[in-house]
Order: structure tokens, then C-alpha cells, then sequence
């Protein structure tokens, strides 16, 4: 004869034939823990303590969850009771968007780079470790080489402290009056009206009986046109190229 099922989930009667429960539409055959069940639906059918014996349920007294086994998730179309507490925050890198770390790769890899490669100052201005520096913030007793000889455009030098070998030293900067472009005549002049003076003043000799020459930086005419006047004087030896020591007061 037949006999009915109770479902496990809301202790609903059901037929034999049926397949899932007609209150909660749980699958026959499935195994519900009971420390994990959510609160029946509103309306659903109490257990009867009778029926629960007469299947083989667990006493009232026992623990259900010390011999339960796992199971799956449960069948598509339920949705598992909500925990009590907050749901855990997202790790922080995901929080961060993609092109923030990309960026932050960037100017972190940039400020190592350049306390690598860069030169430094001491706290007296002096040039104390060799490495890049624009040319634009060479100062009066700076000791530098030309990174590229052949460059029509100087963007960068690498300054080195006056003690090593090096073929340029700054001794001076002077400022060109505003106006159009000067002519390579309008330099000239200024180097020679400024730059050889200063040379004498610098070096300790005049510059026509100094085996010492004179090497001129001009701005570009682009450089011109953003405001820069500065046209910047430097020693250096033109027989041997390479100078050890300032040159300052050496009356070579």
C-alpha cells in the first residue's frame, strides 16, 4: 500500500507519487541538517513527534549534526538563509583600480630611477655624487661632460664632482636682453664682452695667454621663446679634454 512521505525541510505530509514537497517543493530523497535549516515558510505543517518515530527521525535529545554527512548545495531556486553578521570587506587591492596601480608602478619606478642615476648636491651646493642633471641647473663651479658630444640640442649633461675627471667646468651665467632670436653675431659678441672677462676674473689669467678655451651653451629658439636668456660660459682644455681639480684660481 502506499504511504505517504514527510518532507525534512517542513515536516509537510506528502503522496507517494509525489516528487517534491507540496510546501516547500524540496526534492524527495534529500537530506536536510537540521542545525543548518532555515525557518520554515509561514504556514508550513509542524512535525509530528508520532510520524517522526515512525520514520526513524532522531530523537528530540540527540544531536542531528554528530553523524551528519556533507551534502551538496541545495537544488536551483533556493536561497540560502542570510548569516548574522556583516559580510567581509574586499581585500584593498581590489578596491584599487587598475590604471591607479599602473600609475603609482610608474612614478614609483621614476623616483627610483632618478635617486639612482641622478646627481646630487651637498648641503654646501657643491656636486657630490655623479650622475644626469639638465643643463639648465648647472651652476658657476659645476664639473661636467657632455652625454652625447654630437648633439646640436643639449638637454642633459652628467655632472661629476671637480675631483674626477671630467672635460667642462661652469664659470659663468650670464643673461641675454629680451627681443627676437639673436644672430650667431649677437652671441659672439656677448660671450666675448661678458664671457672673457669673467674667464680672467675666474681662471686667474686672460684668456688669450691661458692654454684654457672657452665652450658657450645658447638657448634654442624654442627654448628663446619660453622666456630663456641664459647663455652659460664653461672651461675646458682643448689639447687634452680631460681636467682633474677645479680650475678656479689655477692660472693655466
Amino acid at each position: 500500500m502506499a504511504k505517504d512521505w514527510v518532507c525534512p525541510r517542513c515536516s509537510t505530509k506528502n503522496d507517494d507519487a509525489a516528487y517534491n514537497c507540496s510546501n516547500c517543493r524540496l526534492i524527495r530523497g534529500s537530506v536536510v541538517v537540521p542545525a543548518s535549516m532555515a525557518a520554515p515558510p509561514s504556514g508550513a505543517a509542524q512535525p509530528d513527534p508520532a510520524t517522526q518515530e515512525a520514520h526513524g527521525d532522531s530523537a528530540p535529545d540527540a544531536d542531528p549534526a554528530a553523524d551528519a554527512p556533507t551534502y551538496a548545495a541545495e537544488p536551483s531556486g533556493w536561497v540560502a538563509a542570510e548569516s548574522s553578521g556583516p559580510a567581509p570587506p574586499k581585500p584593498l587591492w581590489r578596491r584599487i583600480p587598475l590604471s591607479w596601480a599602473f600609475w603609482g608602478v610608474l612614478i614609483l619606478g621614476g623616483a627610483i630611477a632618478g635617486a639612482v642615476f641622478n646627481a646630487a648636491r651637498n648641503d654646501e651646493g657643491d656636486i657630490a655624487k655623479a650622475g644626469d642633471l639638465k643643463i639648465t641647473d648647472l651652476r658657476v663651479g659645476d664639473c661636467f661632460d657632455l652625454k652625447d658630444p654630437a648633439a646640436e640640442l643639449i638637454e642633459d649633461v652628467k655632472a661629476v664632482p671637480c675631483e674626477q675627471e671630467h672635460e667642462y667646468e661652469m664659470f659663468l651665467i650670464g643673461s641675454m636682453a629680451a627681443g627676437s632670436y639673436p644672430s650667431d653675431t649677437a652671441f659672439s659678441s656677448f660671450v666675448e664682452n661678458e664671457c672673457l672677462p669673467a674667464f680672467e676674473t675666474y681662471v686667474g689669467l686672460v684668456y688669450e695667454e691661458s692654454v684654457l678655451d672657452v665652450f658657450w651653451v645658447v638657448p634654442s629658439t624654442d627654448s628663446w621663446n619660453d622666456g630663456d636668456r641664459a647663455v652659460q660660459c664653461a672651461v675646458y682644455h682643448p689639447r687634452i679634454h680631460r681636467l682633474t681639480g677645479s680650475q678656479k684660481g689655477s692660472a693655466r
